[in-house]
């Protein structure tokens, strides 16, 4: 939940840039000398730009990581829903096209990211910042916070397409893409500036969604351990240290939270472990950021099971890819090839996230998913209302149609394309209240970067060093807290790499990363899982630009093994 002091600017910040809608007085035809005549105004010139950081993290940006992987899908049932033209079903069998709105909407809010947070950098320079009484310190740290703002959309960018046209400032006008190694120096750069010029976290402080020296020092490590696809160069050493560094206390105070809850929970700003947010409020529904993830995921009647008639009716879309054959057994236990995905069937038993999800009042709760007949807190039913109706709706770690084949066997189809309505386990990363607390609604804010990444990205890293126990010892340090005694399934002194791509996905399930896990991982286009097979084409390893951004600028160039005109991915034999 953001402070008070936050959600004002972030409600002022739209006076001035037309995408932030807040329905505020209209300030749309004036200048920032005029508007900006108090230091709030000015923070909120800044605050603008970090609402489109935001906005970005959620919908088609966040299908581009999670739904073209082995740990979410968004499967067309039976009843014809969520189809939608086919474009979920090729990021999952990774047949995108240039014309895919999903890649579309993505380069499109990488630049736009860039052109807030530039246009933001200008105002500061057009505004007599001494004249209202901010000091010389003020303008260093602000200009530090966009610069640092700018790096990490230059870095998803250059995660998603490589190579980006490079802006900074008033700086304008139409050009080439830069090479993927320049666009990696320029962001290397602007975090380092954020390093040394960002304040430092104090101890206690509750995370408001701006940078800190914590931050800038993550996001470069995130640079560093993904160098390998970014620029064909290992920086897995420069990433150590950093990380190092950070859990060390060298850039500010984290602390791996002990309670799981706590990075979750309503007051997740307040977690030791946090290290940038993005800030989410039930008072500004604009900025209820999990608003989408109910509404696209949960069964239609869910408002029955969280007691809470405040949200929308669930749509019934996306969900974990599923764990079990349409007989009830283990993919990776009947196909011994299939290493990866099926999360809810590598949680053990006795993890404390794996029980259903219940609001138990006074912003406690248990669980984090949805799996089996569900009910209310009463006892009534959530009915289906599509292959369910009139009945109970039942969620299963399944995908088939079991209303045509009642008794599925060894042949029994399992596709993306074709699955009934309670099929597939529902996520609650972030926690629902009832109608009773339903001002807590959507208060848990988006936990971006936290200090589990840090001590998994050294995990992984002593493990690529040949030093899996101190991998290991890493990963359980993490584990620990979501067992009541003791980790039912502790990360092993003798685990391998897939091993610790099980322990990515299931810590960080459904936020956001895990395309850029498996491709750093060589997994992304080598390894097969549910209904996927591999391509073994390395050019899936990036996006391509999109075939509208071409037509815009024709200096851009397309990203190899990719049809400028919007066809899709080329044969072998046309590239």
């Amino acid at each position: 939940m953001k402070t008070i002091r936050y959600i004002s600017l972030m409600a002022i910040a739209g006076c001035l840039l037309s995408s932030c809608d807040m329905n505020e007085e209209n300030y749309t035809s004036t200048t920032p000398e005029i508007f900006a005549t108090t230091p709030e105004k000015v923070d909120a010139l800044v605050a603008c730009a970090f609402v489109d950081r935001t906005v970005f993290l959620i919908n088609e940006r966040w299908y581009a990581q999670e739904y073209s992987t082995d740990e979410m899908i968004c499967p067309t049932k039976t009843s014809g829903d969520w189809y939608d033209g086919g474009s979920y079903a090729r990021m999952h069998y990774h047949q995108w096209t240039t014309n895919e709105s999903i890649i579309r909407s993505t380069y499109n809010g990488v630049m736009q990211g860039v052109s807030r947070t530039n246009e933001a950098l200008t105002f500061l320079q057009r505004i007599d910042l001494e004249k209202i009484g901010l000091d010389e310190k003020y303008i260093e740290e602000t200009q530090a916070q966009l610069h640092s703002l700018l790096g990490w959309f230059y870095m998803r960018g250059l995660d998603y397409f490589g190579g980006l046209p490079l802006y900074k400032g008033d700086d304008h006008g139409m050009r080439p893409r830069a090479t993927a190694r320049e666009t990696f120096n320029f962001i290397e750069a602007l975090f380092k500036e954020g390093i040394e010029k960002l304040p430092v976290k104090k101890a206690g402080d509750a995370q408001n969604g701006f940078l800190t020296k914590g931050a800038a020092a993550a996001m470069l490590a995130q640079l560093y351990f993904n160098a390998v696809p970014y620029i064909g160069e290992e920086r897995f050493s420069d990433a150590e240290t950093l990380c190092r560094d950070i859990i060390n206390g060298k850039y500010g105070p984290y602390e791996i939270d002990p309670d799981w809850h706590g990075i979750f929970g309503f007051d997740n700003d307040k977690s030791p472990e946090m290290i940038w947010t993005a800030p989410s409020e039930y008072n500004h529904p604009k900025y209820g950021q999990f608003s989408w993830w109910w509404q696209r995921s949960m069964p239609k009647n869910c408002r029955v099971y969280f007691d809470n008639t405040y949200v929308a009716a669930g749509q019934n879309g996306f969900c974990l890819a599923p764990s079990k054959n349409p007989m009830g057994k283990l993919y990776t236990l009947e196909n011994p090839e299939i290493k990866l995905g099926g999360p809810y069937g590598k949680l053990h038993r006795k993890d404390l996230r794996k029980e259903n999800y219940r609001y138990k009042g006074n912003k406690q709760y248990v669980g984090m998913f949805l799996a089996g007949p569900l009910a209310g807190p009463t006892g009534e039913p959530v009915m289906g209302n599509k292959e369910d109706l009139g009945k109970q709706v039942n969620l299963i770690d399944q995908m088939y149609q079991y209303t045509k084949y009642p008794k599925p066997d060894a042949n029994t189809p399992s596709t993306i394309l074709a699955v009934d309505e309670s099929c597939g386990i529902r996520l609650v990363k972030f926690p629902i209240p009832d109608d009773a607390d339903k001002t807590l609604t959507w208060n848990a804010d988006f936990p971006g970067i936290r200090l589990a990444e840090v001590y998994y990205m050294l995990a992984e890293c002593r493990l690529r060093a040949g030093q899996p126990k101190e991998a290991a010892e890493l990963i359980n340090k993490v584990r620990s807290r979501y067992f009541e005694v003791r980790d039912g399934n502790p990360a092993p002194d003798t685990m391998d790499m897939y091993r610790m791509a099980d322990e990515w996905m299931i810590e960080f399930l459904g936020e956001g990363r895990r395309r850029t896990d498996l491709i750093r991982m060589g997994y992304f286009v080598h390894e097969p899982w549910w209904d996927h097979t591999p391509s073994h084409d390395e050019n899936l390893n990036r996006y391509p630009i999109p075939h509208n951004a071409l037509s815009a600028n024709n200096l851009l160039k397309q990203n190899p093994g990719y049809d400028d005109e919007g066809n899709g991915i080329l044969a072998p034999e046309e590239r």
